[in-house]
């Protein structure tokens, strides 16, 4: 007659901060083939083992947690719901409209400073892991109205540069998301939830695009967006909105 006994289920986590290092399982067998004496000598060398490695893992700055202790850490760091809209209209749009400058001022300061010193004066970066954003107001006369692709465009008569104002109905980067400095993707926690915050972002401005209507060239709009860049040296400057408005509209 044969039986066997396993420890399993157990799982190791770094003190320091809380993240699953790694799972251990400790099996063991008790085989009974009529020797009682081997039956105990097997289950002492198990059982030892099993503590060896316990008290290596808590005296190395790791502790044994449970199934069920580990499913709670997990769920304690799962993504915040965000109500996009919310964020949209209730605090990245008055934070634009009270921190935006001129795009004059600004393509003037990234051309005349150092883009860093531009970046730091103008800018939000968060990290060098994103690029540098900037949120100007621009007013102007539509040169033209670029559909050709998914990626829309109402070009403007404005400046050195040109000034193109993204309408979709494909915005293709995370200027919103990552411009705005009170979200951060440590407040997420997984690539997913924060890129899904991006998409939502980009859905307002289409939103917002649909409300002003068409507008063709010869109209006359302001706007207050922002735009990212690593250095600055693009021929065109595209702005993500968040106000729109034909100022020549009935």
């Amino acid at each position: 007659m044969r039986s066997r006994l396993t420890i399993s289920n157990t799982t190791i986590i770094k003190r320091s901060t809380g993240v699953v290092e790694n799972h251990h399982s400790f099996p063991f067998s008790v085989t009974k083939c009529g020797a009682e004496m081997n039956d105990r000598r097997h289950f002492k060398r198990s059982l030892g083992m099993v503590l060896l490695m316990s008290t290596v893992a808590m005296t190395s700055g790791f502790k044994i947690v449970s199934s069920e202790e580990l499913a709670k850490i997990r769920n304690e760091g799962s993504s915040p719901e965000v109500d996009t809209s919310s964020l949209f209209h209730d605090d990245i749009t008055p934070w634009a409209n009270s921190s935006s400058r001129e795009a004059d001022e600004v393509l003037s300061a990234i051309d005349d400073q150092s883009f860093s010193e531009a970046c730091q004066e103008y800018g939000v970066q968060k990290s060098q892991a994103f690029p540098c954003t900037f949120w100007v107001q621009v007013a102007g006369t539509v040169d033209s109205v670029d559909t050709s692709s998914r990626v829309g465009k109402i070009i403007l008569s404005s400046g050195d540069k040109d000034v193109e104002i993204l309408i979709g109905p494909v915005i293709p980067n995370t200027t919103l998301r990552d411009g705005y400095p009170e979200v951060d993707y440590s407040d997420f926690g997984n690539q997913d939830a924060f890129a899904t915050l991006s998409e939502g972002l980009n859905s307002e401005v289409l939103s917002l695009v649909d409300e002003v209507g068409e507008i063709t060239p010869g109209d006359r709009v302001s706007v207050v967006g922002a735009f990212s860049t690593w250095d600055g040296q693009e021929d065109a400057v595209q702005i993500v909105p968040v106000a729109l408005n034909r100022v020549n509209a009935e």
